[in-house]
């Protein structure tokens, strides 16, 4: 790996095209056996390109601000014994789409990224997904989770700004000692002779993962997954408001163990806004009795979360979907990925949402308002839920200030119920401070939460 300079550029203007294919055709992956794909390391003006060829060469990375405007580039050597690439870009502008194209034995293979935003950002979008293994029985079905990287990857085009990063749970492939299911499950280049979706997704978002108990010995998760670690595979990112802590389950993270000892560091040290914490196995779940809840978590982990403010554990492990909620922290399973379902029991304690389904999670944070939706392969709804009371289709609306300097409103609405009111379509929105007991202070600027023509007000954090 070598550090590749993107030079003086300009942003001239905004981009926002994105590029879905990777090679030209089904039958031009050529010496390409994977990738490429992509790695956020944690500054905001860098990015990681990876991919691997069949045979040794000599390659060629390209990158720009537009797909005919590739103004960066260097020559890429191999690193390791197996036919690896992997180039670090630097001196991007943060909050940025980049085009890149890599020439691999005289075959193009193209991808975009978007930089992570300015540190003092107070707004990102980022996606999760996970259990994308096959099923033991049927190791080469990738169907399902095929499916459900075609989603992501509609999500994302629909929504640019939510190509930041895809956090995965874990249990990338049924087993991660054997390199044919690292190339025939998840870096999978076709299905009856056409390009895969895992080909677009892996190429224009950085997958930013856990390790899970079907990695194995985790040597080929790190062989293939170069993180930044802190030691064995656990280690920690920010990224605009948000602060990422990843744990590894398959090392000590018990009292006085030296993981839990430098995440209780991490936590504490962090300012960010938002914390997440993501691993493999949950505390808290609606997993069948073949999968009964992490105890570790709920002794080790969740006192961390609850002493130094983490807002959402991510997990999966069970291949399924399940919120809950405990002492004031998220506990969201995401395991619905492409491996076989799993049922679910949404009677487990402190669960508030479950269900068998594949699915992704798109997060959206804008200042002091998170909101999650889940959806399934097509793009269906199944479920959201925010920090924010009241109901849960939502459009983001600013206050509009129209009253004078002490404070007073206009009043174009009639009261629903407690801090629900309606707003006439195309007009303005006016909060009657008081209206609701629990919304005591407006100002100018709040957010509001604005379902299906009504603005709902919710409590804060």
């Amino acid at each position: 790996m070598r550090m590749s300079s993107a030079g003086a550029t300009v942003l001239l203007g905004v981009v926002v095209g994105i590029a879905l294919t990777v090679g030209m055709t089904a039958s031009a992956f050529g010496g390409m056996k994977k990738g490429p794909y992509l790695i956020y390391g944690g500054a905001n003006t860098q990015m990681d390109v990876l991919w691997q060829t069949e045979t040794e060469e000599v390659d060629i990375l390209e990158w720009g601000l537009a797909p005919d405007d590739l103004t960066g580039s260097c020559v890429s050597v191999e690193y390791e014994d197996d036919h690896q690439h992997r180039e670090t870009i630097v001196d991007l502008l943060p909050g940025t789409l980049y085009h890149y194209r890599v020439n691999a034995g005289g075959e193009y293979h193209r991808g975009t990224f978007l930089t992570a935003p300015p540190a003092d950002a107070d707004e990102v979008k980022f996606l999760v997904y996970g259990d994308t293994r096959s099923d033991e029985d049927h190791l080469e079905d990738i169907e399902d989770h095929n499916e459900v990287c075609g989603s992501i990857v509609s999500a994302y085009t629909a929504d640019p700004e939510s190509q930041t990063f895809l956090l995965h749970v874990g249990d990338f492939v049924y087993d991660g000692d054997e390199e044919s299911h690292w190339a025939g499950q998840y870096f999978a280049r076709e299905i009856d002779g056409s390009p895969t979706n895992m080909l677009p997704m892996q190429a224009n978002i950085p997958i930013l993962g856990t390790m899970g108990n079907h990695e194995r010995q985790g040597d080929l998760f790190r062989k293939y997954w170069p993180y930044p670690v802190v030691a064995d595979r656990y280690w920690s990112f920010d990224y605009g408001p948000v602060h990422i802590a990843v744990v590894d389950q398959y090392v000590d993270y018990d009292e006085g163990s030296a993981q839990l000892t430098w995440l209780a560091n991490d936590l504490a040290s962090s300012t960010k806004e938002w914390k997440f914490i993501l691993l493999h196995e949950p505390g808290w779940s609606a997993g069948d009795p073949g999968n009964n809840n992490n105890e570790d978590v709920k002794n080790y982990i969740q006192p961390l979360c609850v002493a130094h403010g983490v807002d959402m554990l991510i997990a999966g492990h069970n291949h399924n979907y399940a919120l809950a909620w405990v002492s004031g922290v998220w506990h969201v399973t995401s395991g619905g990925g492409g491996g076989p379902l799993d049922d679910v029991d949404p009677d487990h304690p402190n669960v508030l949402a479950a269900g068998k389904t594949f699915q992704f999670c798109k997060v959206h944070i804008r200042a002091e308002v998170l909101v999650c939706d889940v959806i399934e392969p097509g793009g269906t709804l199944v479920h959201r839920f925010s920090n924010l009371e009241g109901p849960m289709d939502y459009v983001w609306v600013n206050l509009e200030w129209d009253g004078d300097e002490d404070g007073s409103w206009a009043k174009p609405f009639n009261t629903l119920e407690e801090g629900v009111v309606d707003v006439a379509d195309g007009g303005k929105i006016h909060i009657q401070p008081g209206t609701s007991s629990e919304v005591l202070e407006i100002s100018k600027g709040v957010t509001l939460w604005a379902p299906n023509g009504s603005a709902v007000i919710g409590l804060p954090r």
